[in-house]
């Protein structure tokens, strides 16, 4: 927590919440322990945000009613907290929100690291067919008429496509910034989230995250009922909110927990035989954990499979459209050279 921000991040708030539990741990009052980390802070910024947690504490307050006056802490974060006080729970609802953030950013930092190559790619494989066209045929096309011929064929069509692009380079610029930014803000739509999340890696993340928050939820003292009102707000994802709403009509129609959320295709069959174990012998919160990281484990291998086809088929495209840019005007070239010798 070098610089406090407005809403810290997963890993600042995973951070925050194993150093309370490990100072819940060891029998000190969670006041006293921040009051360690505020004399041991690394900087004025992460001080000053831990005195504002560390003074209304030492005056009574408890960790919930002085963490929910800030905006630094999500609200289902403070929600939790405040269950774990009131049940006596709080170093296991802590210690399970800094493993739910843990994850959290685990999954965000795979996503991040499995696109940035192709689209690295993506954007180099489009500035060298730019320069291939803008700036690599003209010369050609000076050979050609040095050489007394004229163009024709797909060298023809590649080179009225030179002249056009050198014409309207700023204004075709412009339009691939305006359409990188409509799509953006598209995907980020509600009928864009619609779109993309109901892709089997979009869904398994969204499972993945549904059993964590249930694995949180149970482990914190609530039941299945208010679990899935927690995973509801949690998962992010369109698809999985239908089928946890689905879930809980068949548990209001007499449905037990396993049928429903197997009902409901939260789970696959074979997770959900997992529930149906771990309803029958009480382990319910740690098999949620196991199956959360069973999903997780499944994401990673779509990610690096997905990126394994990603990376070769884009080095592919490029390595043919600039041989076909090539042999377009280098065979013409070599005829008319063939013909002069």
């Amino acid at each position: 927590m070098s610089k406090v921000k407005k809403q810290l991040s997963n890993l600042e708030l995973s951070a925050f919440c194993q150093q309370i539990a490990m100072i819940l741990k060891t029998g000190l009052p969670a006041y006293y322990g921040i009051s360690i980390l505020c004399d041991e802070a690394a900087d004025e910024n992460t001080k000053e945000f831990l005195e504002k947690i560390y003074k209304p504490m030492e005056q009574g307050s408890t960790l919930y009613e002085t963490i929910k006056d800030t905006e630094y802490f999500p609200r289902y974060m403070v929600n939790m907290i405040k269950l774990g006080e009131e049940t006596g729970h709080l170093e296991d609802v802590l210690t399970a929100l800094s493993n739910y953030y843990e994850r959290e950013e685990s999954i965000k930092a795979n996503i991040s690291a499995s696109l940035t190559y192709p689209l690295i790619l993506c954007f180099m494989m489009l500035i060298v067919m730019i320069v291939m066209i803008s700036k690599v045929l003209p010369v050609f096309s000076k050979i050609y008429k040095e050489l007394g011929s004229e163009l024709t064929g797909s060298a023809k069509i590649l080179m009225n496509i030179s002249n056009f692009i050198n014409q309207y380079l700023l204004f075709i610029v412009a339009i691939i910034i305006v359409v990188t930014f409509l799509l953006v803000i598209f995907f980020r739509s509600d009928f864009g989230k619609i779109i993309y999340q109901g892709h089997s890696l979009s869904m398994s993340i969204a499972a993945s995250r549904f059993a964590n928050s249930m694995y949180l939820a149970l482990r914190s003292g609530l039941d299945t009922d208010k679990g899935l009102d927690l995973a509801y707000e949690l998962v992010g994802n369109t698809h999985m909110q239908e089928k946890i709403s689905n879930c809980k009509k068949h548990i209001a129609h007499g449905e037990t927990f396993q049928d429903a959320v197997l009902m409901s295709g939260i789970f696959s069959k074979i997770y959900s035989s997992w529930v149906a174990i771990g309803y029958k012998t009480g382990a319910m919160d740690e098999v949620m954990k196991k199956i959360s990281a069973s999903y997780e484990k499944n994401t990673d291998k779509k990610l690096s499979h997905l990126l394994s086809l990603i990376e070769p088929t884009l080095v592919i495209i490029l390595c043919v459209l600039v041989g076909i840019i090539l042999i377009s005007f280098l065979l013409p070239l070599l005829g008319i050279m063939s013909n002069i010798g």
